[in-house]
């Protein structure tokens, strides 16, 4: 835990702590980086001092980007590479999305794995580098730890996947981290600040896909819920139902215990119609969907019949 002291800059609050002794950001350098942020920022819920210390560190000192883009071609922006003479842009559709090709490592000799960089943008969960906390992060700066685990260590002939040894498969291999882990719990922190403020992007290896939205559930969803109807026939509903793997569902509808019964026709679709044959009451009727996985949610739709 450190402690949090508060400093005034004009038109920005500075934000000094203490661990072991006391660690102070550089107003400068947080104005500095908040300047240099090639991407819109999400500053919801973040300290801007941390975030604009976590950006010059990633920015300016740091020079992150030009591994974790996905290669020269594309790290800048059109018009904007300074190689051409012209003022740095970086592209911000490959902003730290990982995807550069290293070549064979640790040789070009034939079965060598390709050493590829890591996706560093924020996921769904809003925590970067594929949703790590920041402990984990710490941990991968600190000891070089593949958390994904790519390319163990060969126990045998290389097969393109694996490290041959001495060299330890457990550990991120072309990655600084030896160098990355004399930093700072502050400095590491106020990175990891700045990584979970960029924009997601999509893509970088072992990654799923839509890796920016959130996970869609199989889920039943069964209407109209407490309504009141004087027909003797009406139509559920339950196309808004969710498949979690976008495959059509399988509906079955159904009459729950202790609901008067009534009579449903087609009840294996997504809306069947449904008969009152008990007069008055309330009806209930009970929706299973299942995804091609087998993944199975419930809902219930309630009608009140108040005809004769």
């Amino acid at each position: 835990m450190f402690k949090i002291l508060s400093m005034t800059l004009p038109g920005l609050p500075v934000l000094a702590s203490s661990m072991t002794g006391q660690t102070t950001f550089d107003p400068v350098k947080v104005k500095q980086g908040i300047a240099i942020a090639p991407v819109p920022l999400n500053m919801s819920g973040k300290d801007p001092n941390y975030v604009g210390y976590g950006s010059y560190l990633v920015n300016a000192i740091g020079d992150c980007n030009t591994c974790h883009s996905d290669g020269t071609a594309t790290q800048f922006a059109k018009g904007g590479n300074p190689y051409f003479g012209q003022h740095a842009m970086e592209n911000q559709a490959t902003y730290l999305c990982g995807g550069r090709d290293f070549g064979q490592f640790p040789s070009t000799a034939p079965n060598l794995p390709h050493i590829i960089s890591r996706n560093l943008t924020p996921d769904f969960t809003g925590m970067p580098v594929g949703g790590d906390t920041l402990a984990q992060f710490m941990l991968i700066i600190r000891t070089g730890v593949d958390m994904d685990h790519v390319h163990p260590t060969c126990t045998g002939a290389p097969n393109g996947v694996c490290i041959p040894p001495p060299f330890d498969g457990n550990l991120l291999m072309v990655m600084p981290w030896p160098s990355y882990s004399n930093m700072t719990d502050d400095d590491l922190t106020a990175i990891y600040t700045y990584l979970s403020a960029v924009p997601c992007v999509e893509g970088g290896p072992g990654e799923p896909p839509n890796r920016c939205q959130t996970p869609v559930k199989t889920q039943a969803i069964a209407d109209p819920k407490n309504a009141t109807t004087v027909s003797p026939e009406v139509q559920l509903d339950g196309s808004m139902s969710t498949s979690s793997d976008g495959k059509p569902l399988t509906y079955q509808w159904s009459i729950p215990q202790g609901s008067p019964s009534a009579a449903i026709l087609q009840g294996a679709t997504a809306a069947p119609s449904v008969q009152f044959s008990q007069g008055r009451g309330l009806y209930t009727f009970l929706l299973t969907v299942t995804d091609s996985t087998g993944k199975s949610s419930s809902d219930v739709a309630t009608i009140n019949f108040a005809g004769n």
